[in-house]
């Protein structure tokens, strides 16, 4: 398997991920008050824009000829930080509720 492939694997893998844990969340907020299950939504609809902006790319990038491995790398890097910063902030915000 190439890098190339190596890092398509792990972009897929994470996007499967990230897909579940949003999942996760959408279950959680039935048992959250009307107040807070409204925000809570609202936050999950800015990390479902943000995942769909990274499945966009990753399909771009997996479609463009003569991408390097240092395309690859660095935008799966950056699409992760941005994701993973979004769940980061989402659960600060509501892990003691």
């Amino acid at each position: 398997m190439s890098k190339k492939d190596e890092y398509k694997a792990m972009a897929e893998a994470k996007i499967e991920e990230y897909t579940a844990r949003i999942n996760e969340l959408k279950a959680k907020t039935k048992f959250e008050a009307a107040e807070v299950k409204l925000e809570m939504h609202e936050q999950i609809e800015k990390l479902e824009a943000k995942l769909d902006v990274a499945k966009s790319e990753f399909e771009e990038l997996s479609d463009e000829a003569g991408q390097t491995l240092e395309d690859w790398s660095d935008r799966f890097e950056v699409l992760g930080k941005d994701l993973e910063s979004a769940f980061k902030k989402f659960f600060s915000k509501h892990e003691s509720k």
